[in-house]
């Protein structure tokens, strides 16, 4: 068998365990923290006026941001942070370029949402001051 097989098998084994762990019950809280954990990461995110909703639609686990400065600049800054940024999505939709898929999991504090959308907003700052570390006063 292919290491891709039994890694499946694996997650499939993971899968069954944790669920039957947690039940219905616990299945339910970890759905509900999920989707409130990404409302709440997209409520910090979409503060900063270069960052919005790809789609004025609902959603539940994952939303697609875009974000109006290249996207580029911000991913390895970010991961030098141990901060995942998302999934870009030009690479399987062209059409999205600077657009992000973002999600929040259930083991995300209020901490770690923080956290991140601070060190994005600081690096789309320096991307929109053309690197002047000095606020204009106007």
């Amino acid at each position: 068998t292919s290491n891709i097989c039994t890694n499946q098998g694996l997650l499939v084994t993971a899968a069954t365990i944790h669920m039957a762990i947690v039940g219905g019950t616990g299945l339910q809280k970890v759905a509900q923290a999920c989707h409130a954990n990404t409302r709440a990461l997209v409520t910090k995110l979409t503060a900063n006026q270069y960052v919005e909703p790809v789609f004025s639609r609902p959603y539940f686990h994952e939303c697609a941001l875009r974000l109006r400065v290249p996207l580029k600049n911000l991913l390895r800054p970010l991961a030098a942070h141990n901060l995942l940024p998302g999934y870009e999505l030009v690479q399987d939709y062209p059409e999205l370029g600077d657009c992000l898929l973002v999600c929040a999991t259930e083991t995300k504090t209020e901490a770690d949402l923080n956290l991140f959308a601070d060190h994005l907003d600081k690096l789309i700052e320096r991307q929109t001051t053309a690197g002047c570390p000095v606020k204009p006063k106007i």
